[in-house]
């Protein structure tokens, strides 16, 4: 409950659906998507499952478990 009060314009997120997006709109029960370059959906709010991690994270976690 505490995440989805706290997003906010640009966050990057996942859907419960497994859609990963960058917030572009907020309403009290709606939040407006992009999901790709110039394509958008509406979601209800209770259905973003998390904040997704940013790509940098990711790639620089996978570095450190690479055999050396």
């Amino acid at each position: 409950q505490e995440m989805l009060a706290n997003l906010k314009r640009n966050d990057e997120v996942i859907t419960s659906g497994g859609i990963y997006g960058r917030v572009i709109g907020l309403g009290e029960h709606v939040l407006d998507l992009e999901i790709a370059p110039n394509v958008r959906i509406r979601i209800d709010r209770s259905q973003i499952a998390g904040v997704a991690p940013k790509a940098g994270v990711v790639e620089k976690s996978k570095e450190k478990d690479k055999p050396k």
